[in-house]
This record gives C-alpha cells, sequence and structure tokens, in this order.
C-alpha cells in the first residue's frame, strides 16, 4: 500500500483506494508521487489535509489519464463544477499549479494544464487587513496596550483569543509558540518565526510595564505582568471581549478613535469604489482587530515568502491565507521602509 516515488512502475496505489491502481504515467500515479515527495511532506499536517481534498478530487476525475493527456478544457470543466463554492474551485486550481509546476522540471508533465484556466470570482467578504496608515496612526495616538495589540496581531497573525494568552513562557528561539485556541482539538502548538526587531520588542515587552493615562488620574500609572504581553489598565488579564470592548470604547469615544473612524469610512468608501470591494458591514466602520491577521500575512508575503511558507509559520490554512491575498495588490500594508526592514531581518 505504499506509494512509489516516480511513474517508471508498473502499477501505484490510489491514493484514496488502496485496491484502486493507477498505470504508468498517469495523473494517478503523478499524484501518488506527489504526495512522497519532500516538496508536499514539509507542509503542515494541516496544509497536506487540504492539499489531499483536491488531489483525490484528481484522482477520482482524472487518475486513470495520462498526465500529458489532461487539457485546458478538463480544467475548464472541473473548475465550473464547484463553481457553487468559488473559494474551493479557486483553491483546487492552485493545488493543480503547484502540482504540475512541481512535476514539470522533473519530468513527469510537459506543460501545467492549470496556468492558462483564471480564478472564478469571489465576493471580497471578510475582514479588511489595515493599511499602513492605520497601524501608524493607533501606534502613535492609541493607548500603550492597544498599541501592543496593533504591534502582536501583525507579528503573530492570530485572533484575539490568542492574542490575550501570549507571554513571555511561550517565547522561544527567533519565535513564538502558539496553540490555537479555536482550533486547539485538532492541531498541536507550532513555532511562529518572528523577525529580529519583533521578536526583540517582545522581549522588551516581557521587562516593561505598559504606562496607562487618564484625565481622572493625577499622573500616568504603571502598570506590569511577567505573564502576559497584553493586560488591562488594572492590569488585569484580558479576554477576546474585554480587548474588544476596550478598543471599541478608544474608537468611540476619545478624538483620536473617533478621528480614525473618520478616516478609515473615508478610505474605505474609496476602496469600494476603485476595487468594488463587498466586505463585512463592521469592516466599514473601522479598522478591526481581526483585520490585523490579514496585514500580517500580507507583510510575509511583501517579504518574500510563499502562500506555502506563510501557511506553516503561522498556522492558518493555505486557503484562508490565499483568501487574503486578494489584497495584495489593491492596497499596501507598509511602507517601503518597512517592507525593506522586514526583508532584512527574515529569511525565507
Amino acid at each position: 500500500g505504499e506509494y512509489l516515488t516516480g511513474l517508471d512502475s508498473a502499477f501505484v496505489p490510489s491514493p484514496d483506494s488502496p485496491e484502486q491502481r493507477y498505470p504508468v504515467g498517469s495523473i494517478g500515479a503523478f499524484i501518488a508521487a506527489y504526495r512522497a515527495s519532500d516538496e508536499f511532506q514539509r507542509n503542515a499536517e494541516s496544509t497536506q489535509k487540504e492539499y489531499n481534498v483536491c488531489l483525490n478530487r484528481f484522482c477520482t476525475a482524472w487518475g486513470e489519464f495520462g498526465v500529458n493527456e489532461l487539457n485546458r478544457p478538463a480544467v475548464l470543466a472541473g473548475r465550473d463544477a464547484l463553481k457553487d463554492t468559488p473559494g474551493m474551485s479557486n483553491f483546487m486550481l492552485s493545488v493543480g499549479r503547484t502540482l504540475f509546476s512541481w512535476g514539470i522540471p522533473l519530468g513527469y508533465a510537459k506543460s501545467n494544464p492549470f496556468e492558462s484556466v483564471g480564478n472564478l470570482a469571489v465576493a471580497d467578504n471578510g475582514h479588511v487587513p489595515w493599511p499602513h496608515w492605520a497601524s501608524d496612526y493607533v501606534i502613535a495616538h492609541a493607548p500603550g496596550d492597544l498599541v501592543r495589540m496593533v504591534r502582536l496581531g501583525m507579528m503573530v497573525c492570530q485572533r484575539e483569543s490568542d492574542l490575550v494568552r501570549l507571554g513571555p513562557e511561550f517565547r522561544e528561539r527567533s519565535g513564538i509558540w502558539c496553540r490555537p485556541r479555536k482550533t486547539k482539538k485538532k492541531r498541536r502548538s507550532f513555532h511562529i518565526p518572528l523577525t529580529t526587531a519583533d521578536a526583540l520588542d517582545l522581549d522588551r515587552w516581557a521587562e516593561t510595564p505598559i504606562t496607562f493615562k487618564a484625565s481622572r488620574w493625577k499622573k500616568p500609572i504603571e502598570r506590569y505582568r511577567e505573564d502576559l504581553y497584553l493586560y488591562s489598565p488594572k492590569g488585569a488579564p484580558y479576554s477576546p471581549d474585554s480587548l474588544r470592548a476596550r478598543y471599541n470604547r478608544w474608537l468611540n469615544k476619545t478624538p483620536e478613535g473617533r478621528e480614525l473612524c473618520r478616516l478609515w469610512q473615508d478610505w474605505v468608501v474609496r476602496q469600494i469604489k476603485k476595487y468594488e470591494w463587498d466586505i463585512d458591514p463592521e469592516d466599514t466602520k473601522h479598522p478591526t482587530i481581526h483585520g490585523l491577521r490579514g496585514t500580517g500575512i500580507l507583510l510575509r508575503r511583501y517579504a518574500g515568502f510563499s502562500n506555502e511558507q506563510i501557511s506553516n509559520d503561522v498556522g492558518m490554512s493555505l486557503q484562508m491565507v490565499e483568501h487574503y491575498m486578494r489584497f495584495r495588490d489593491q492596497m499596501d500594508v507598509a511602507e517601503k521602509g518597512a517592507h525593506l526592514r522586514l526583508v532584512e531581518q527574515t529569511g525565507p
């Protein structure tokens, strides 16, 4: 039942049925070779599972055909068969492009039939990543805990439920460990690589109190916790709900927060008009905490990382990483100087 590593044997087992075997030069054998390759095996387990959904579809539809018999009309038909779920359809095309891009230099295929088939249109719904001016604004004007929230969200690309749990005990080497609360039952902890500057910032936070100011206080108050990076003006841990409430109070009840909302709403109107975005209603009001995930994803992409590497590094599904890529050419998440610093401090 083990898959063979090439197409030069008489038959190889089917990826989805050990009893079914595929002939020499077939797409089924090609897929078996890819699954056994280092290229596939070094992907995270979650990424392999997502790829396998599409690879199994290829085997079911085309497994008996020769690799070079697969043509554009067949791929187009496969794409349109999933038109009711355009995100999955486009992910299927991405997996096919990756499969053939791997196989062509090794002599498994002559050309890539997926390259000439375009993606289906996908509604741009979902949380909008923060452009560089928005993150710069919050870092310049918000209280220290919200500044840390923005910086941490862009560093690690995780949800609020994980941002509020992270602390020095998870820091190790050039990154930080995280086991996402939402997917805890399905996956283990993974190590998120950080730039040198971001790693040094976390180490500084571990030793530095946050200074809070309020008009009702005679002077600024310093709070410090050795176990968390984010905590409230009272020094209490945040829950996801209390962090969102803290952020929303700053947005709605301070002049600086209201100005950010005004700037954001003007910017979103221009983006929607120019790119015909269809986004979550919440994202038309102000930048969301969840949108920091997309900002961090795009920063890593601009630094030269592949979508697959980003997926591995931050524990996000490849399909979701590619979902954020729709913003890649429509907005700037960092100025050129920040891009250069990220490239200098982070290896591929």
